[in-house]
C-alpha cells in the first residue's frame, strides 16, 4: 500500500482499521443465534454495514488524493469574422484526455476551411392553385 505522504498514511491506516472492524462485526453477527438473539444479530449487521461504508468512503478519498480522478477543465474561445473564418483557441488544465491530439487536429482542420454560405430557401411551388 506504500503511502506517498503523511495524509495517505493516515487514510490507509484508517482504511485498515475500518476493514478489520467490519470483518469483526460480520463474524460476531453470524456467531449469534438468530432465533435467540435477533436484536444483537441485527445490531452487529448494522455496525458491520456502517464500517463497510466507511471503508468505501476512505477508498474513494484515497483515490481522489492520489489524483486518479483528476478534473479536466476545457475552455474554448471561438471567433467568427465577416469572411466566416473560424478562429479557435483551447486551454486545457488538468490531466490531458486520451484523444487530445486528435481533437486538436480536428479543430485546426475546421479553422482552415470556411463554412459554406447557405442560400435562402426557395418558396415551395406545390399547393392549391387559384383559378
Amino acid at each position: 500500500m506504500k503511502p506517498g505522504d503523511p495524509v495517505e498514511g493516515i487514510l490507509l491506516s484508517q482504511l485498515v482499521v475500518a476493514n478489520e472492524a467490519a470483518l469483526s462485526m460480520y463474524q460476531r453477527a453470524w456467531a449469534c443465534s438468530r432465533d435467540d438473539y435477533f436484536e444483537a444479530h441485527t445490531k452487529y449487521l448494522q455496525l458491520a454495514d456502517k464500517a463497510t461504508r466507511t471503508v468505501a468512503l476512505l477508498t474513494e478519498r484515497l483515490d481522489q488524493h492520489r489524483g486518479r480522478r483528476q478534473q479536466q477543465i476545457v475552455v474554448k474561445h471561438v471567433t467568427v469574422n465577416a469572411d466566416q473564418a473560424v478562429v479557435t483557441d483551447t486551454v486545457v488544465t488538468g490531466k490531458p484526455a486520451v484523444n487530445a491530439a486528435s481533437s486538436a487536429a480536428v479543430l485546426t482542420d475546421a479553422a482552415e476551411k470556411p463554412m459554406p454560405t447557405l442560400d435562402e430557401p426557395s418558396k415551395p411551388t406545390g399547393g392549391v392553385k387559384k383559378e
